[in-house]
């Protein structure tokens, strides 16, 4: 009975110890909120911090802190510890790991999932494959289209079911959507210590469907590329014209990234950011007007036969919103469950438009018709 008593304050005292590893008050709230969050998981993550080297533990702090609830109780120790150390292990081993800063290390190449896949530990198949694969390549850039030919070797296009096959399933069928060859693409980028994420836009303005692609740092730059769809050189995929007539561009970030990019959204955990300045030079700026506060402003394109709203803008504090966005002819409405507005507003290159939209009680969308036009180069 003693021994059982002794054996129980020692686990207490190890649970509550990792909280000595994290100076800053805000992240230890935070990792104390996704501990509980982890359930009858949480000694396993509370061991993984004190097992942790001190090479790798900030890695291991990091994941548990913008993890989401679902990959929270799906980490075990060893796994997870494994993972971090071979994340940290291709920074050190490849000459283009360090090139990028530890914030985009954290961000773009520790995390092991890259959209709605289910959690999938696969740095260790990775960097078995890239054995000798990668040794004479010296740029960032030459690796990730090299490992683009790997991947463009194993997965094809086709059509699946709508839950996103994780990396293994992608693999050895032989084929997935867009989205799970971005999967595929983005996790070896990752393995091999190349700063990547998910790019997307939500619908294509200009004809129907939409599409997602792999965005990745190297040589102190974002580059983007179709996904298992190599071609000799970054930023060349058959999508490049689309690219630069698309209303909007996106790309997701585990955690919330600092820098200088525009974070379309974020939560504790994500943020989803507007990367169309990325493909567009002097994209175009829609500036709403609705004075009210806590309004909801929606852009909309047409596609698959209806309006589709793209990019959705709260004002917050303030009672007008700024969208980053191409050029074209767009559908824009505000408002909530008993108010409306609605407007058809055209925007240019590096031009601003000012659009004053003031939602009225019980207002609907006029039955006046109108065009959406957008540009054909």
């Amino acid at each position: 009975m003693r021994l059982i008593l002794i054996l129980c304050l020692m686990t207490t005292c190890f649970a509550g110890y990792w909280e000595g590893f994290i100076e800053d008050d805000s992240l230890r709230e935070k990792i104390e909120r996704n501990l509980t969050d982890s359930g009858e998981n949480r000694e396993n993550l509370e061991r993984a911090i004190l097992r942790a080297d001190e090479s790798i533990r900030e890695g291991v702090i990091f994941l548990i802190a913008n993890s989401p609830a679902v990959n929270l109780v799906a980490y075990d120790t060893e796994s997870l510890l494994r993972e971090v150390a071979l994340a940290y292990k291709a920074r050190e081993k490849y000459p283009w790991g360090k090139d990028a800063s530890i914030e985009l290390f954290l961000h773009y190449v520790l995390p092991n999932q890259i959209s709605q896949e289910e959690l999938t530990f696969y740095r260790s198949y990775f960097m078995e494959q890239f054995d000798g694969f990668l040794d004479t390549i010296k740029t960032g850039s030459d690796a990730a289209i090299a490992i683009n030919y790997w991947c463009g070797e194993r997965v094809r296009f086709q059509q699946t079911q709508r839950q996103d096959q994780n990396v293994f399933q992608t693999l050895s069928s032989g084929y997935g959507r867009c989205e799970e060859m971005m999967i595929v693409y983005v996790s070896a980028l990752r393995a091999a210590g190349i700063p990547a994420r998910q790019a997307w836009t939500p619908y294509w303005a200009h004809s129907d469907n939409n599409h997602a692609w792999t965005e990745l740092w190297a040589d102190g730059k974002w580059h983007f590329s179709g996904s298992c769809e190599p071609k000799p050189s970054l930023n060349d995929a058959w999508f490049n014209t689309a690219a630069t007539r698309a209303a909007v561009i996106m790309s997701s970030a585990f955690g919330v990234p600092g820098g200088d990019e525009i974070l379309y959204r974020k939560s504790e955990h994500y943020a989803m950011i507007n990367s169309t300045p990325h493909y567009i030079e002097n994209p175009a700026r829609l500036v709403v007007e609705t004075e009210r506060e806590s309004t909801d402003v929606f852009l909309a394109v047409f596609n698959f036969g209806a309006l589709r709203p793209i990019m959705r803008l709260n004002t917050g504090d303030s009672t007008s919103v700024e969208f980053v966005m191409g050029r074209g002819t767009y559908n824009i409405y505000a408002g909530d469950d008993s108010t409306f507005a609605q407007a058809v507003v055209e925007t240019k290159y590096g031009e601003t438009e000012n659009l004053r939209l003031i939602p009225k009680p019980k207002a609907k969308m006029g039955e006046e018709s109108f065009w959406l036009r957008y540009s054909a180069d």
